[in-house]
C-alpha cells in the first residue's frame, strides 16, 4: 500500500486564538511580499518542494519531541525538565506553519508521501525505558537540532528576502533550547558503561546515515553564478544556503556534536 500523502490543516476561532497567545507575532512577518515571478521557474519548483519537505520535517520533529515529553514523564526526570520539554511542540507545529505559508506564497506544496514509521514511531529500546528516551535525546536534539541551529542561522545570513530572513530568524530563536535539552538530559541520566556503547553504535549510524549528504558538494559558486548556472542571490532568496558555505557549516557543526557526545561518553 503506498503511503498516504502529507496533508495540514489549520482549525481557526478558539484554537487559533489560543495558539497565537502562546506564539504571538507571526502574521506581522511580511506576507505577500514573495514573488515567485521573481525567480527561475526551476529554482521555484525545487524551493516548492523544499519548503514542503521543510513542514514535513518540522511535523515528524514535533512527533519526536512529544515522544520525548512522554518519556521524560515515565522516568520522573526533574520537573524543570520536563516543563521546558513540554512547550517545544508547539514551537514546531509553528515552524510547520511558517514553511507552509512560505510554500503557499511559491504557489501550493508538491505532493509528498509521508513515513508512519516516522509519524508512529515505536520504541528503539523498549525493554529499558532510560536508554530509550537517552537515544530519541541524542538522535533528536544532541544531533538533529545541534546540527541545524548553525545550517538555519548561517541560511538567516545569507537571506536576502525579507520574508523568509524573517522566517528563519524565527526558527532559529526557537531550536537553540531544543538541542539544550538534549544535553542538560545527558547531564542528568544515570547511564551505564553499557549504556553508552549502545548509544555510541546507534549515534555512530545516525551521524554515518545523514553525514553523506554534507561532505560532497553538489555545486559551487563562481562569479555569482550556481554550478548550474542560477544566480546565487536567487538560492539565497528561495531560501538555501550555497552548497559548498551548507557544506562548510554543517560539518564543522557534526564535528562540535561529535567531540560533545564524547565528553559524554558516547564516543563516535
Amino acid at each position: 500500500m503506498d503511503a498516504p500523502f502529507f496533508a495540514l490543516s489549520w482549525s481557526g476561532g478558539g484554537a487559533e486564538r489560543a495558539f497565537r497567545r502562546r506564539r504571538p507575532g507571526v502574521d506581522d512577518l511580511p506576507w505577500g511580499t514573495l514573488r515567485p515571478g521573481d525567480h527561475p521557474p526551476v529554482l521555484v519548483d525545487r524551493a516548492r518542494l523544499a519548503w514542503t519537505d521543510g513542514a514535513y520535517v518540522e511535523y515528524a520533529t514535533a512527533v519526536q519531541l512529544s515522544t520525548i515529553v512522554e518519556g521524560l514523564l515515565r522516568v520522573r526526570a526533574p520537573i524543570d525538565l520536563i516543563g521546558m520539554a513540554g512547550d517545544f511542540v508547539a514551537d514546531e507545529m509553528l515552524h510547520v506553519e511558517l514553511h507552509a505559508r512560505v510554500v503557499a506564497e511559491l504557489g501550493g506544496a508538491v505532493p509528498y508521501r509521508v513515513s508512519e514509521a516516522v509519524l508512529h514511531p515505536a520504541p528503539a529500546i523498549p525493554e529499558r525505558p532510560l536508554l530509550d528516551l537517552a537515544w530519541n535525546m541524542v538522535r533528536t536534539c544532541c544531533i538533529g537540532e545541534t546540527l541545524a541551529v548553525p545550517v538555519l542561522a548561517a541560511t538567516r545570513k545569507v537571506a536576502n528576502h525579507p520574508l523568509v530572513e524573517a522566517v528563519f530568524a524565527r526558527i532559529v530563536e526557537d531550536e537553540g533550547p531544543h538541542a539544550q535539552l538534549g544535553w542538560l538530559f545527558l547531564e542528568w541520566a544515570e547511564l551505564t558503561d553499557e549504556d553508552r556503547a549502545r548509544l555510541t553504535g546507534l549515534a555512530r549510524r545516525e551521524l554515518s546515515s545523514i553525514g553523506h549528504t554534507w561532505l560532497d558538494p553538489r555545486s559551487t559558486v563562481r562569479d555569482g553564478v550556481t554550478t548550474e548556472g542560477y544566480p546565487v542571490a536567487a538560492v539565497h532568496g528561495l531560501g538555501w544556503l550555497d552548497s559548498e558555505a551548507y557544506v562548510t557549516t554543517a560539518s564543522a557543526a557534526a564535528a562540535q556534536v561529535v567531540a560533545r557526545l564524547a565528553r559524554f561518553g558516547i564516543a563516535v
